[in-house]
């Protein structure tokens, strides 16, 4: 009886195959997916970048700069969890007091933590120093079974988005960075892009670029071409990125994700580009240059001055002539125009934080030590700087005006208004202590 079923049902099928009712036949149901639309594509955010959406502070990563960060703030209001392990987790790779820094230390078997203000010397340096052998132990998330939300890589750059996959194969050799947060070969060696994709975002933020450039200006010898990525380049690399974030979701979860991208900020905006005339003024001489037409000093110098047995003129990585800004100004001009026309070509929207950390208040984009140097008190510099003691990252109030740049951003792009509105968070005077008190900061606590 068994084959006698069996073979009537094949005399079925090919009865139907024949009426032209084929699986194929349009007239059969196809399943179909809804595209995401307003507060719908509110539902799975992810965030890809480097240092500036990880959350980087201090020169390293830790709890205090992570939860600051722009894809944190924002996850908190689209409803996800800030606790580690829970239902609809904002999934980050947190890292534990002391932080994991990039400061060099004498001992190359040490990690360093994050940078501080150390009251007692009066000076900037690493709160303290972990074992390399007992670094995974600061992290908090390291076995969280899918790619985390917020997968902003320090140090990464446009390349690095889609060829990076560990501190070996990264642009700039040996950034450990990426084996703690792309956490590979356990997820199959797959690069920061994918595992974006792999989340299903119906909204995603997008904020590379800004190392393409600044690794030249930071080095203070900037070459496009050499240590300054060419803007034919720049835009080939992000287009790529777009243009595979939109296909990478349609083609396996059927719609097409929203997408707001950050664009490149000025680097005279930072304050690791210190005035040469507000240098001098703070060391107390006009420091003799090697380069001649210097209009800044990298942030660096102040080290190279005070060091022993410093002979002037000082070297030309620690200075920018007139013509290198210019350079690098048009480099960052043409980065932004290329951002705005693929904005048109892929329909996403712009995040400006060129002209969100322009607007800055000149005090607020000074460094800490500049402001103590004229004669602020810590308390006060602290609560006056938006930005952290590396020069180049926010602190937390910094890290506010970048996050409400990207909810604007977010607004126009999901047409969001009235109740439905994601909304600014304020700069919180006190929200970051330089000191880092003796106390480790609290942690989040796992379920």
């Amino acid at each position: 009886m068994k084959t006698i079923k069996l073979l009537m049902a094949g005399t079925i099928l090919l009865a139907f195959l024949m009426t032209g009712c084929g699986i194929d036949d349009p007239s059969q149901p196809k399943l179909t997916v809804e595209q995401p639309e307003g507060v719908a594509a509110l539902t799975t955010y992810v965030a890809i970048g480097n240092s500036l959406t990880a959350g980087y502070m201090d020169s390293g990563l830790i709890l205090n700069g992570q939860t600051s960060s722009y894809p944190f703030m924002i996850g908190m209001q689209l409803g996800y969890s800030p606790v580690p392990g829970a239902d609809n987790w904002f999934a980050m790779p947190l890292v534990s007091w002391p932080g994991i820094g990039t400061t060099s230390l004498p001992d190359p078997t040490q990690v360093a933590g994050v940078l501080h203000w150390d009251t007692d010397l009066e000076t900037i340096r690493p709160v303290s120093a972990t074992a390399g052998t007992e670094v995974t132990g600061l992290l908090l998330a390291s076995s969280w079974p899918t790619s985390y939300n917020d997968l902003g890589v320090p140090g990464a750059t446009l390349l690095d988005a889609t060829q990076a996959l560990d501190s070996e194969t990264s642009q700039s050799p040996g950034n450990a960075y990426f084996d703690f947060i792309l956490r590979n070969p356990t997820f199959g060696n797959v690069n920061m892009l994918d595992q974006a994709i792999s989340k299903g975002p119906t909204l995603a933020s997008i904020w590379l670029g800004n190392n393409d450039v600044l690794g030249g200006a930071t080095g203070g010898n900037p070459v496009v071409g050499e240590n300054v990525t060419p803007p034919a380049a720049f835009e080939s690399m992000l287009e790529g990125v777009v243009a595979g974030m939109i296909d990478g979701v349609k083609n396996r979860f059927g719609y097409d994700p929203h997408l707001v991208v950050g664009n490149i900020p000025s680097i005279t905006a930072i304050p690791y580009f210190v005035p040469k005339a507000l240098f001098d003024q703070v060391v107390g001489m006009e420091i003799p240059t090697e380069e001649t037409d210097v209009v800044y000093m990298t942030f660096t110098a102040l080290s190279a001055v005070n060091a022993d047995g410093f002979v002037p003129p000082l070297a030309s990585n620690y200075t920018l002539t007139g013509a290198e800004v210019t350079a690098v100004s048009d480099v960052v001009d043409e980065y932004n125009d290329i951002i705005d026309d693929l904005a048109t070509t892929y329909d996403f929207t712009v995040a400006d934080l060129n002209a969100a950390l322009a607007d800055l208040d000149p005090t607020q984009g000074t460094h800490f030590l500049f402001l103590v140097g004229n004669g602020m008190s810590w308390e006060d510099a602290a609560n006056t700087t938006y930005f952290s003691l590396d020069g180049v990252h926010p602190n937390n109030m910094g890290y506010s005006v970048v996050t409400n740049t990207f909810v604007d951003a977010i607004n126009t792009q999901l047409g969001l208004d009235g109740d439905d509105m994601l909304s600014h968070i304020p700069a919180v005077p006190g929200s970051w202590n330089p000191t880092y008190p003796a106390v480790a900061p609290a942690t989040l606590v796992s379920n």
